[in-house]
């Protein structure tokens, strides 16, 4: 009597997951490209640009919390203060006798 010859042994298993481990990544790679394009166009979207120039007033919007003090009833914005340099997405502004540089998103025109 002979053995039997398995027709799937380890290797066949181990070459079968590696394949579909590998098309599971590819697509889980795809949709995450995808998802963040629409998220991106979405931001776009809703987004206003502001225009910036030197020598503009500006507020900034404050994110500190201050101890002892509520944030909800705490002034969002603090300012105005001067732009002195924009480049790109990032506006350089005095603030006192400080300058520092933030990124154009917390900065409002002040009228």
């Amino acid at each position: 009597m002979e053995k039997p010859t398995p027709r799937y042994d380890y290797d066949d298993y181990v070459s079968e997951l590696k394949g579909r481990m590998q098309t599971a990544h590819a697509i889980a790679r795809d949709r995450l490209v995808e998802s963040k394009t629409r998220s991106k166009q979405d931001y776009d979207r809703k987004t206003i640009q502001i225009a910036l120039k030197v020598g503009d007033r500006v507020l900034l919007f404050d994110e500190s919390v201050r101890r002892g003090r509520s944030k909800k009833l705490s002034a969002q914005w603090i300012g105005p203060y001067t732009v002195l340099a924009v480049d790109g997405v990032n506006a350089t502004i005095k603030r006192g006798r400080n300058v520092i540089k933030v990124h154009v998103n917390r900065l409002k025109p002040f009228y």
